[in-house]
């Protein structure tokens, strides 16, 4: 029986890895939370055939039957496309094939760090192996060089991507699955978190007042004020400023926790800023290419080692802690202000809530002429 769009959807949500038949040699091919179309069929050679039809949060399966129908027809005229059989497809090619597949489900950064996972630490000669001739130790030896254990870490998303590879060429059992031998050649302990380098925040004021008035030392001295993230704090942009109410709004897309996020404006950010331009300038433009400042200017040639741009929401973060031993800001309202949003229990989460915003204001305003010396 035909699957429903629900169906689709259920198997998809469920879990579960597996393999459904729709009819006429059309499958969702279900794998790690995401659904494939396979269409399989026998070519004139006797030997059964795979072609990929598409992601199924893109293709529906009415969709999905529409294009089987139409190769079929194609195939009977003699004018169709067989694809080339997995057994010899390079890995390479078929890394590449799955990137194009499916970069309208990733965002342009996810994007561009999956094409380096794979460009950065798969070797030639992974990428020259067939697929179906991959082996679990061939796929740890590719980790190990930037394994730190199960997580998320660039050892763990790139064998989630060469996963995704085989599994997208229906190579079963999939070599790279960690469930599978690959989890017996590489280590299960988890990386030791390495947090970064914070000035002690006493420090903070004299290092501050060091700071001259150029585009990267403002840059620099915002984001202490702010307590953001350094991408968020460089990628500033003029339309994201609501001058009036003194509130500068940091979009969703660019949040590391995909939330937007509203910082209380206080006079010493303000003086940071410098003259207003277009909504969708930078406010703090490299001098050199009039692009976004890079985090190697603003962080290992501007701040002293081995402390680190980051490491401010720490000095920001322990400052506040201590304020009346921690009575005056409670740490729901210093993780609000940082947009450290990981609530864990009820009472964190109110403090989200719209009307702590003065709250927050009152302890940025207490951290700006701290940092300042005001």
């Amino acid at each position: 029986m035909a699957l429903t769009p629900q169906q689709v959807r259920d198997a998809i949500s469920s879990g579960q890895d597996q393999k459904l038949y729709d009819g006429h040699s059309l499958h969702l091919l279900v794998r790690n939370g995401r659904g494939y179309w396979v269409h399989r069929f026998r070519a004139s050679d006797g030997k059964i055939h795979s072609r990929g039809v598409g992601s199924a949060a893109a293709v529906t399966p009415a969709a999905a039957r529409r294009d089987c129908a139409a190769f079929m027809t194609d195939k009977r005229r003699g004018v169709a496309v067989i694809p080339r059989r997995a057994k010899g497809e390079a890995f390479g090619t078929a890394a590449d094939a799955y990137l194009s597949n499916h970069s309208a489900e990733w965002t342009p950064r996810t994007r561009a760090d999956n094409k380096a996972l794979f460009a950065n630490h798969v070797p030639a000669e992974f990428n020259a192996r067939p697929v179906t001739a991959i082996t679990a130790e061939h796929v740890a030896d590719v980790l190990r060089p930037c394994w730190n254990g199960p997580g998320n870490n660039r050892g763990s998303r790139l064998r989630r991507l060469i996963e995704g590879v085989l599994d997208a060429k229906d190579v079963s059992p999939n070599p790279a699955r960690w469930n599978g031998p690959v989890k017996g050649s590489l280590s299960k302990k988890r990386a030791d978190v390495r947090h970064r380098e914070a000035m002690p925040y006493s420090q903070v004021p004299a290092f501050v007042a060091t700071l001259s008035d150029g585009t990267e030392d403002r840059a620099g001295k915002f984001v202490i004020l702010t307590g953001v993230r350094r991408k968020e704090g460089l990628g500033a942009k003029w339309g994201e400023f609501d001058f009036t109410n003194r509130v500068w709004n940091v979009s969703v897309e660019r949040t590391q926790k995909k939330r937007a996020h509203a910082v209380p404006l206080t006079d010493a950010m303000l003086a940071c800023l410098g003259e207003p331009g277009a909504p969708d300038a930078f406010v703090f433009p490299s001098s050199r290419t009039g692009r976004m400042l890079g985090n190697k200017t603003c962080d290992k040639e501007w701040v002293p080692q081995p402390f680190t741009l980051h490491g401010f929401r720490t000095s920001l973060t322990t400052w506040a802690q201590e304020q009346d031993n921690g009575r005056l800001y409670p740490m729901p309202i210093i993780k609000t202000a940082i947009a450290h949003n990981a609530t864990e229990n009820e009472s964190d989460a109110a403090y989200l809530r719209p009307d702590h915003f003065k709250a927050r204001r009152e302890l940025m305003e207490h951290w700006s002429r701290f940092v300042t010396g005001s």
